[in-house]
């Protein structure tokens, strides 16, 4: 079994941004006149938001990841697992303006898997993402899961074909997993 984390540098420019965002809501909502309804209204929602993003960081700080031969586990406030012979939707995502190299911090790919009424959502900045990509397309290969045509295609952009048994990513045996 591996356990897989969000590394913290991923994720403290995410933690500095939800703290402004929410800092500048909080001192415009406290500063501003109480009859100004729109203001409360335009900066509340602001503070309200980046809040919910500060959560979310939150979640990604605290979320371990755990992958075995059976399934893949993951703990954040809650625990989700999902077997992979019950795996039966697999769908990658890119977000960002233009592709470039997959350390590209500007772009980032997001992984969401699903089975036995369970699904799972990793973004590219938690350690060990392509491998987890890799089992988890050995999977869906395995249960004849029909990939669309962009997970497919960012599949083969990180090195991984759906249809065929790609090799693992280096250091890792395919025994492993």
């Amino acid at each position: 079994m591996k356990v897989l984390r969000y590394p913290v540098r991923s994720l403290i420019g995410d933690y500095l941004r939800a703290g402004s965002g929410l800092g500048v809501g909080a001192v415009v909502l406290v500063s501003a006149p109480s009859d100004s309804m729109a203001v409360v209204v335009i900066f509340g929602a602001i503070a309200v938001l980046f809040a919910v993003f500060g959560l979310r960081t939150v979640q990604r700080h605290i979320t371990e990841a755990a992958l075995s031969k059976k399934g893949i586990a993951c703990r954040d406030f809650r625990l989700r697992t999902i077997f992979w012979q019950d795996l039966d939707r697999l769908k990658l995502r890119f977000y960002g303006t233009r592709r470039r190299s997959s350390q590209d911090r500007s772009n980032f790919l997001e992984l969401t898997l699903a089975g036995g009424g369970t699904s799972l959502s990793f973004e590219s900045s938690i350690e060990g993402f392509e491998l987890i990509v890799w089992r988890a397309a050995k999977a869906a290969r395995e249960n004849a899961v029909s990939l669309d045509p962009t997970s497919a295609g960012n599949l083969l952009g990180i090195g991984i074909d759906a249809d065929e048994d790609t090799p693992p990513p280096e250091g890792l045996e395919p025994e492993d997993l």
